[in-house]
C-alpha cells in the first residue's frame, strides 16, 4: 500500500472541510495510506479568535481515524506570520530556519517511507526542505490553494517559495490567474492547471427544494469577500427575486428578499444550489482577488447547470457567467441570468471529481 502525506494549515476534524480534506479523503478512497499533518501550529494560535473551538487536538502524536488515515499535529513554541510591520518582518526573515529545527516526535519515520508529500500553500511550506532531505526518493507535489501575496503572507515565505518551486516534482494550481503568475517566476516548473474536484454523487442524490414554489431565487455560498453593494442594489431592483446568504458573513444589507443563513453544514448547502435559480459568484475586490476565478464554487454552481453572475474582474471563459461592472452590468446580468436555459451538459461535463483531481496529482508529472 503506497503512503501519502498532505500538510495543511488546516486540523483534519475541522468541522469546516476544505479542498484539502477532500483530497485526503479522495486518496483514502483509492486505497492508500494517508497522514494528515497540520502545520504550521504553535502558541501564536491562541491569539484567534477560534482556537477554544479549533484547536482540540494531540500535540505531535499519529492519531488513527480509520484503518488508513492518521492526522498528526505539528505543535511547535512559535511559527512564522506576518507582523504587520516591514521593520519587524525584515528583523526575522531568517527565523523560519529555527522553525525547521523543531523536531517531528513520531512522525520522522512515516516521512522516509512516504511515496507522496503533497504541500498546501500554507506556512508549513517551510518544511519542505527538511522533508526534502529525510526522503529524496518521494514524488512531491505543492498544491497552492492560494496566493501567499493575497495571503499577506511573511516576505520570507513569499521568498521560500520562490526558491523551492523548481524543487517540486509537480506545482498544482486551481486557477488561470495563479498559473500565469507563478509560470512568470519559474518558466521550467512543471506548473499544471487542475481545478477543485466537487463531490458529483452528492449532487446527483434527491433533494427537496427549501425555496417557496414558484419562487425565483439567487444563492451565494461562502465565507467572505461578499460584495455588500452588489447585493444591495440587486435586491432593490429585483424584488421578485429572494438572495440566500450561506456563510458566517455580516448582515450589512437588509431587506425582505434577503434570507442570511449563517454557516451550515455542507450537506445542507447542497438542495440550495441545486434548486437555486442563479449562482452569485460576487466578490468585492481586493488584491490579488483574481485568482478567485475559479472557486470552488463556481464548479459545484456550474456541475448544478446555475447561470453565474461575477464582478468583471473575475471574467473566464465559461458561457455560463455574466459579469458587472456597475449598476446597469448588474440589471443586464441578472436578466441574462433569468433568460439563461440549464441542462447544459456541457458545462456540467467539465467539472472533475476530487478521485479525479487525486488521479492527476500522482500522474502528472510530464
Amino acid at each position: 500500500m503506497k503512503k501519502v502525506i498532505l500538510v495543511s494549515g488546516h486540523f483534519y476534524e475541522s468541522k469546516r472541510k476544505a479542498g484539502f480534506h477532500l483530497i485526503a479523503d479522495a486518496f483514502v478512497d483509492s486505497g492508500y495510506s494517508v497522514i494528515f499533518v497540520t502545520a504550521p501550529c504553535s502558541h501564536l494560535f491562541k491569539l484567534k479568535k477560534h482556537y477554544s473551538k479549533d484547536l482540540n487536538f494531540a500535540k505531535n502524536k499519529l492519531v488513527k481515524h480509520s484503518i488508513n488515515m492518521q492526522s498528526y499535529v505539528h505543535f511547535t513554541l512559535f511559527h512564522i506570520a506576518n507582523l504587520r510591520s516591514s521593520i519587524a518582518n525584515y528583523l526575522t526573515r531568517y527565523l523560519f530556519k529555527i522553525y525547521q529545527s523543531f523536531s517531528f516526535k513520531n512522525l520522522e519515520n512515516s516521512v522516509k517511507e512516504a511515496d507522496f508529500v503533497i504541500f498546501e500553500s500554507t506556512p508549513g511550506l517551510f518544511l519542505f526542505t527538511k522533508f526534502k532531505n529525510l526522503n529524496k526518493k518521494a514524488k512531491f507535489i505543492y498544491r497552492v490553494s492560494d496566493d501567499f501575496e493575497i495571503l499577506n503572507a511573511h516576505s520570507s515565505l513569499i521568498k521560500y517559495e520562490e526558491d523551492v518551486l523548481k524543487d517540486f516534482d509537480l506545482v498544482s494550481v486551481p486557477s488561470q490567474y495563479i498559473y500565469d503568475k507563478l509560470r512568470k517566476k519559474d518558466s521550467a516548473t512543471n506548473i499544471k492547471l487542475q481545478y477543485h474536484g466537487i463531490n458529483k454523487e452528492l449532487y446527483e442524490e434527491k433533494y427537496d427544494s427549501p425555496y417557496q414554489k414558484g419562487s425565483t431565487n439567487a444563492v451565494f455560498i461562502g465565507i467572505t469577500k461578499l460584495d455588500y453593494n452588489f447585493l444591495q442594489y440587486a435586491a432593490n431592483a429585483h424584488e421578485n427575486i429572494t438572495f440566500h446568504i450561506i456563510g458566517p458573513l455580516e448582515k450589512r444589507v437588509k431587506r425582505n428578499n434577503i434570507i442570511y443563513y449563517g454557516e451550515i453544514p455542507f450537506v445542507e448547502t447542497i438542495p440550495y444550489v441545486k434548486h437555486a435559480d442563479i449562482g452569485l459568484h460576487t466578490l468585492e475586490y481586493s488584491n490579488g482577488a483574481e485568482s478567485f476565478t475559479d472557486s470552488l464554487k463556481v464548479h459545484q454552481y456550474t456541475y448544478c447547470e446555475l447561470p453565474i453572475i461575477a464582478p468583471e474582474f473575475l471574467r473566464t471563459k465559461r458561457d455560463n457567467t455574466f459579469y458587472y461592472k456597475d449598476k446597469n452590468d448588474i440589471s443586464n446580468a441578472v436578466s441574462e441570468c433569468l433568460k439563461y436555459k440549464k441542462n447544459n451538459k456541457v458545462f456540467k461535463n467539465n467539472t472533475i471529481t476530487w478521485i479525479e483531481l487525486q488521479q492527476k496529482l500522482i500522474e502528472d508529472e510530464n
